[in-house]
This record gives structure tokens, C-alpha cells and sequence, in this order.
């Protein structure tokens, strides 16, 4: 990825964000197609960076449905730091009952690794997926 874009997620700057769209277009297309499989997104998550996601997700809503080389889809990530608000920006970008049945490492769904006001979140959305199993 390049080093600037993931400074950006790191950093929440969505400024910066458009800054490399405008210099290239096809940045956040590059960074989806690389073969490691952690994006921007992910970063974003991790970090905590709600506006960051909302931006990200607008642009390319298909990085909500990217797992990274640990098994964690974005949901995964901003489910188990609790962060709901990522969780409703990341449900609002795509498919809320595809994403909340993506299944992670050990086969886990976004729901069973996430905090309590992300899981009620997850379970509003997609409530049979209570009955998913893991590994």
C-alpha cells in the first residue's frame, strides 16, 4: 500500500485522502488488488476513524467485504475494538446481513468477537446470525 495513503487511515486525514485520489485516481483501486489483503480500510478500523471509513466506504464500498492475513474482514476489526459507529458505516456501505455472516479466522462472524454496543448493532441487523458457528 502506498506509504501515504496508509498514513492518511492511520491519521483519519481525510484531506490528505482526496489529495492522492486527485493525484490518482485509481490509489484506492491499487491498494484493494494488492495481494496482502490489508487496506486502508482496515488501518481506518483499527485506528478508530469513523470519517475516515464514511469516505473510504463511498469511494470503493467493496473494501468492507476484504479480509486481511490475520482473517478479519473491517467489520471484524471495528466490532471487537467496540466501535460503533464504524460498525453502522460499515453496515450502511454494503450488504449489512452478507457482512455480518462473513466468516474471519477460526470461522468467526463479526458478532462473535465484538463488544457489547457493536454486538447489538450486528444482531439488529442480522439477528439469525446468533446461530452461526465457529471452528
Amino acid at each position: 500500500m502506498d506509504p501515504r495513503l496508509l498514513k492518511a487511515a492511520q491519521k483519519g486525514k481525510v484531506g490528505l485522502l482526496n489529495d492522492l485520489i486527485q493525484s490518482n485516481e485509481l490509489i484506492l483501486e491499487e491498494a484493494a488488488l494488492q495481494g496482502d489483503g490489508h487496506t486502508p480500510l482496515h488501518v481506518a478500523c483499527v485506528a478508530g476513524h469513523s470519517n475516515f471509513v464514511r469516505e473510504l466506504l463511498k469511494l470503493i464500498p467493496k473494501l468492507a467485504e476484504k479480509v486481511n492475513p490475520d482473517g478479519f474482514n473491517p467489520l471484524h476489526i471495528a466490532a471487537a475494538r467496540g466501535d460503533v459507529e464504524t460498525v453502522r458505516e460499515i453496515l450502511k456501505a454494503g450488504r449489512p446481513q452478507h457482512l455480518c455472516h462473513v466468516k474471519g479466522r477460526e470461522r468467526r462472524i463479526p458478532a462473535a468477537g465484538g463488544e457489547v454496543g457493536a454486538l447489538k448493532i450486528l444482531l439488529s441487523a442480522a439477528p439469525e446470525s446468533i446461530e452461526e458457528t465457529t471452528a
